[in-house]
C-alpha cells in the first residue's frame, strides 16, 4: 500500500518515517528541511516540497508583489474572518493520506490525521482556538473522507473530546502512541548516582522544583550528581548555584550517540515538566533502561507507571487545565511550588536508597520500548491496521 505522508520538523517523525509498517511504502512530502532528520534512505525518498495550497496566517519575511503574495495576503484575511484551520490540499497517487502536522487535507483521497493536541490544527497556537475554529474543526473531522484521528497521547484524546463534541468524531479517534526503535544501550560503569535531566528550556521543565530540595540530597547523599542536557542559559543566581554544588551543564546540539552515551552513564531520568506534552526524551530514556521521575500530565501519565517503571509528581495544572487546554501566560521562570518539590524529594529518596528497586524500574522501562505498549512493531502492527481499514471503508 502507498500512504501519501505529510511529514514535519521533530525527531519523533525521524522514527515514523525509517521505521514504517510492513507492506507499506511512505511517498513523503514536508518542507525541505524535514530532511535533516531522516536517515540517508529516508532523505532519498523525499522529492521536495508538495505541490500544495496551504493558508495559514504567519508572518512574511519578505514583501513581494506577486501572485503568491496576493493569494496568501488573501488567505490570511480569510482565515482571520472565518476562524478557518489550516488547510492543504495535495496532489498524490497514493491509496491514502496521512497527516503528522495536524494538518487537514481537503482530498478526495480518503485520509487519516495524526496530533499531539488539538492546537495543531491551528497551528499550535491556543490563541487561536475558539467556536469558529471548533466549528470548522468538527465539520471537516466528521466528513467521511476522513477516517481516523489519531492521538499519540492520551492526553491528547481526552482534549480533543472535551474540546470537540462529536460522537462521530470520537468513534474515529484511536490512541496509537509514538515511540522510538529498540536498541540495546550498554551501561557505562560510574560512581555514585546521576540524575539526568535533558531539555532545551530548563525552568519549564522543573528546575525551580529540582533546585528547592537538590542541597538536602547532596548533603545527605554526597555522592550524587545531577547533568542537565540544554541549550538555553540560567540565570546568572542559577548559574552561580549550579557551580556551587558541582552541577553539569552540557549545551549544545547532540547526536542521537552523544545522547545515548548521556543515557548510559546515568542512573534516574528526571522530568517534572509543566508542559511538555509528550517528550521524546523520555522515551529514549527508557529504551536506555532508566527509571523515570517525573509529572503525570498528558504523555508521562502514559509513560510512567508509578512504581513500575518510575515514580510520579501530581502535576499542579499551572500551563494545563484539567482539560488538557491552556490556562493562559505562566511565568514558569520565578514558579514554585513547595508540594511539588517535597514530592519530587521523597521520590528521590526513595530511588537513591533502594537500589534493586531502582533497577528493576528501569528493566521495566525497556521492555516498555521493546516489547510493551510503546514497542514500535506494536505502533506499526495498529498503523496498518487503520490504514487498511481507511482504504477499504
Amino acid at each position: 500500500m502507498k500512504v501519501f505522508i505529510n511529514i514535519g520538523l521533530h525527531p519523533r517523525y525521524k522514527e515514523t518515517i525509517n521505521y514504517p509498517p510492513r507492506g507499506i511504502k511512505y511517498d513523503i512530502k514536508g518542507i525541505s528541511a524535514a530532511s535533516l532528520y531522516y536517515s540517508d534512505r529516508s532523505r532519498s525518498a523525499i522529492k521536495g516540497t508538495p505541490n500544495s495550497l496551504s493558508y495559514y496566517p504567519k508572518s512574511l519575511h519578505r514583501f513581494r508583489i506577486d501572485k503568491s503574495y496576493l493569494i496568501k495576503t488573501v488567505g490570511n484575511n480569510v482565515i482571520k474572518i472565518t476562524g478557518l484551520p489550516r488547510l492543504s490540499y495535495y496532489y498524490t497517487s497514493a491509496d491514502l493520506i496521512f497527516s503528522t502536522r495536524g494538518i487537514i487535507p481537503l482530498n478526495i483521497k480518503p485520509w487519516v490525521v495524526e496530533i499531539e493536541h488539538p492546537y495543531a490544527f491551528v497551528g499550535l497556537n491556543y490563541k487561536n482556538w475558539g467556536w469558529r475554529q471548533k466549528f470548522w474543526i468538527k465539520h471537516l473531522l466528521e466528513q467521511n473522507r476522513c477516517k481516523k484521528v489519531i492521538t499519540i497521547t492520551s492526553g491528547a484524546r481526552e482534549a480533543l473530546e472535551n474540546g470537540i463534541h462529536s460522537q462521530i468524531i470520537k468513534n474515529k479517534i484511536e490512541t496509537v502512541f509514538v515511540t522510538v526503535h529498540y536498541e540495546k544501550i550498554k551501561k557505562v560503569k560510574h560512581t555514585g548516582i546521576t540524575l539526568l535531566t535533558a531539555t532545551n528550556w530548563v525552568y519549564d521543565r522543573g528546575f525551580n522544583i529540582i533546585k528547592e530540595i537538590y542541597p538536602r540530597l547532596k548533603k545527605k547523599y554526597p555522592d550524587i550528581n545531577w547533568t542537565i542536557k540544554t541549550i538555553f542559559n540560567l540565570l546568572p543566581e542559577d548559574q552561580k548555584f549550579v557551580e556551587k554544588y558541582d552541577i553539569k551543564i552540557l549545551r549544545g546540539v547532540y547526536s542521537q550517540e552523544q545522547m545515548n552515551a548521556l543515557y548510559a552513564e546515568s542512573d534516574i531520568f528526571l522530568y517534572p515538566t509543566f508542559v511538555d506534552p509528550n517528550p521524546n526524551v523520555s522515551l529514549e530514556a527508557m529504551r536506555a533502561g532508566l527509571p523515570i521521575v517525573g509529572t503525570d500530565m498528558f504523555g508521562l501519565k502514559d509513560k510512567i507507571i508509578p512504581h513500575y517503571n518510575g515514580l510520579t509528581i501530581h502535576d499542579p495544572g499551572v500551563f494545563w487545565d484539567k482539560n488538557n487546554f491552556r490556562t493562559g501566560e505562566v511565568n514558569l521562570i520565578k514558579y514554585r511550588n513547595k508540594r511539588m518539590s517535597e514530592e519530587l524529594y521523597k521520590n528521590l529518596d526513595y530511588l537513591i536508597s533502594h537500589k534493586k528497586e531502582r533497577l528493576n524500574m528501569g528493566r521495566n522501562s525497556e521492555i516498555m520500548i521493546k516489547t510493551g505498549p510503546f514497542s514500535m512493531e506494536r505502533r506499526n502492527r495498529k498503523l496498518k491496521r487503520i490504514f487498511e481499514e481507511a482504504v477499504k471503508r
